[in-house]
């Protein structure tokens, strides 16, 4: 019986690792998410504008596709982008499609400082 050389075996451990190494996420609240990767999502907000007839079909394909998102799933997030006024998005396998949503579906919403936060102590 042959035995599988060294660095056979080093480049299966490295594989196993690496799965083990992308921690699954919750998803966290209800939301609907696009098919495809998280540019998909980005395209989708950077031209919500565009009335032309290519960006309407295209949205409307989006929109009728989409899939709504099961809060208490465990999903890996697998790619991420931001839209131009600076939304976070995330792309992941669920039921065996690729979806993106927006960033906060999975990791809840980014604190933002309070009023109280932002304005200056008055001077003595």
């Amino acid at each position: 019986m042959k035995h599988p050389p060294i660095a056979a075996l080093a480049f299966a451990l490295m594989v196993a690792l690496a799965a083990g190494a992308a921690s699954a996420q919750t998803i966290l609240y209800t939301f609907t998410g696009l098919r495809g990767p998280a540019d998909t999502c980005k395209w989708f907000d950077d031209n919500l504008n565009d009335r032309s007839l290519d960006a309407l079909t295209r949205q409307t394909d989006l929109l009728y596709n989409r899939l709504p998102l099961p809060a208490g799933d465990d999903v890996t997030v697998r790619g991420s982008a931001v839209t131009s006024q600076g939304e976070q998005l995330v792309d992941f396998d669920l039921k065996s499609s690729v979806v993106c949503t927006a960033a906060e579906a999975i990791y809840g919403p980014t604190p933002s400082p309070s009023a109280s936060a932002t304005s200056l102590p008055a001077s003595m």
